[in-house]
């Protein structure tokens, strides 16, 4: 996905929920949790998307989508339990739940920093095992291994896996599609193109992503030794 687009709609989260806190207006955090719901359902549902569609601008790299998906899904979480308690009586606890929202929805549209792109990662990894992401990727031999992630869409892909393919020197070099494996979204990337190399341990080593050129790819192929 375009890497603008989660800061874009956190940050439409988060001056709705912080608008229904300074004016205590409930039916703003409705709307809120309803926006997030109809992104999760598929963009062509959500305003917000449709609004960040119109603007012009095309993104140079590309984001996984599993990550900002996981943050949205605990932003929905938390807001239908602040409606819960708004509509219960339990204004207090239903106001302080909106505002951790608006405060990490803010922070992660202003910043750039995802927190729950952030935990969904590290979960990922922790409940992923070696043998799991040598069989994801078919990994063959003994590594380590370079892996080249790109997908769809992304201007900078082709010519990121064309120097890595260079660089190799023949050799071998496995090509990731994320479309075609949403699990590589677990991996310690931000946008894609990305190099990374695996140890033979299983562990991710070296990680390059953005503009990779030859410098950049060669000094993934010296590190894979």
């Amino acid at each position: 996905m375009h890497p603008w687009a989660p800061r874009f709609a956190q940050a439409i989260t988060g001056l709705l929920c912080l608008e229904a806190v300074l004016f205590q207006t409930i039916p703003v955090v409705v709307v809120a949790a309803a926006f997030i719901a109809l992104a999760l359902i598929g963009p062509r549902w959500s305003p917000v998307a449709y609004l960040f569609a119109i603007l012009p601008v095309r993104p140079a790299e590309l984001e996984p989508a599993k990550p900002v998906r996981f943050a949205q899904w605990i932003a929905l979480v938390m807001l239908v339990v602040a409606i819960i308690l708004l509509y219960s009586g339990l204004e207090l606890a239903g106001w302080i739940v909106t505002g951790m929202v608006a405060a990490v929805a803010l922070f992660s549209g202003i910043s750039g920093i995802c927190i729950g792109c952030i935990a969904w990662k590290q979960i990922a990894r922790r409940a992923g095992s070696a043998h799991d992401l040598k069989k994801a990727f078919d990994l063959q031999g003994q590594g380590p291994w370079l892996l080249v992630v790109t997908a769809p869409g992304c201007p900078r892909c082709p010519a990121a896996k064309q120097a890595i393919h260079d660089a190799a020197t023949g050799r071998a070099v496995v090509d990731i599609d994320l479309d075609e494996h949403p699990e590589a979204g677990a991996l310690p990337i931000w946008s894609v193109p990305a190099g990374i190399i695996i140890e033979p341990s299983g562990d991710v080593g070296m990680v390059k992503t953005g503009r990779i050129g030859a410098p950049e790819a060669a000094e993934l192929v010296t590190a894979l030794g």
